[in-house]
């Protein structure tokens, strides 16, 4: 009988496998982990073959002198099934209580619109590695499709290099007004 290597490096039998993945995903609070809701382990790796991902976004507050950059709650994305809306709220929130913090805060707060508009981070392989293992999680991950951006995120990405580009003109016709 095939042997398989369990996340903590046991080895498992075609049997134990099986009904390892048979379990569902549970997060740290004993919940399931949001979006894998009704999902077993061996569901949510046919899914990431598909695109699905874990993903987590960055948003950044300031106080003053101090800015800090944290991380939303960890939530799945099925495969097709956009994140944008999600990137929205939090690079909306960054945008008004991260950039005003001196000297860091404008800096973490790009960083994290930058990231969010690139669909957040991907927590995947990481998630993945402590569930399945290493071994099997760097295979799946080498056979599944990447994700495509919905609109939502290519609006989100439009919005802020209008805003940029905004910016950039008001910037320019205010030097070039005093001469």
């Amino acid at each position: 009988m095939e042997q398989f290597a369990s996340p903590s490096s046991q080895a498992w039998s075609q049997d134990d496998l099986r009904q390892y993945l048979s379990q569902r995903l549970i997060g740290d609070k004993g919940k399931p982990v949001p979006g894998t809701e009704g999902m077993r382990i061996e569901q949510i790796e046919d899914d990431i073959l598909r695109g699905g991902r874990f993903r987590v976004f960055l948003w950044t507050f300031s106080v003053l002198i101090m800015s800090f950059q944290r991380t939303s709650g960890m939530r799945y994305y099925r495969s097709g099934q956009g994140c944008g809306g999600t990137a929205w709220g939090w690079t909306l929130l960054s945008a008004v209580v991260g950039w005003w913090g001196i000297p860091w805060g404008i800096f973490l707060t790009i960083h994290s619109i930058y990231r969010n508009c690139m669909g957040g981070k991907d927590v995947t392989g990481e998630l993945l590695a402590n569930v399945v293992g290493p071994e099997r999680a760097r295979g799946i991950l080498a056979r599944a499709r990447q994700p495509q951006a919905d609109i939502a995120l290519w609006l989100l990405r439009i919005a802020v290099m209008a805003v940029v580009l905004n910016f950039a003109v008001i910037i320019y016709l205010a030097v070039n007004s005093s001469k």
